[in-house]
């Protein structure tokens, strides 16, 4: 828990993070540094009991790949009115960008307009929303 919300507590010091929550989970992508290249993901589990808190590091494109693959198949099988379509074709747009570029596009993207994307879209949108994330755990 303490691991956690450190992790939580920092994850705007960088940059803009990816935080989405589940009933049984918590999801993240993290920038490591300030330009974006390297990403933690972070998934905390709930009914995990052993090792409920799960870390790895990637680079900007392969994160932007699983960030995708979340919600596209994982937040989908809890949020019923996801258009996953709406989220792919936005994605299409940043083929040509950078790593960095595209983690924060798509980040960007689903805060801002995440109403676009489903009416209970469970995103932490700013630093003063962190608290939902720790008070679940």
């Amino acid at each position: 828990m303490s691991e956690f919300k450190t992790i939580v507590d920092s994850s705007f010091d960088n940059g803009t993070p990816f935080w989405i929550y589940t009933s049984d989970y918590i999801f993240g992508m993290i920038p490591v540094d300030a330009s974006g290249t390297r990403w933690k993901e972070i998934s905390y589990t709930f009914e995990e009991k052993d090792e409920p808190l799960f870390v790895t590091e990637r680079t900007a494109d392969l994160s932007f790949q699983f960030l995708l693959e979340e919600v596209e198949k994982g937040v989908s099988f809890y949020v019923d009115d996801l258009k996953i379509p709406l989220v792919k074709d936005f994605a299409k747009t940043l083929e040509e960008k950078s790593g960095p570029e595209k983690m924060n596009a798509i980040i960007s993207e689903l805060i801002n307009n995440s109403s676009k994307y489903s009416s209970k879209l469970p995103i932490i949108k700013s630093k003063d929303e962190l608290g939902t994330l720790t008070s679940k755990i």
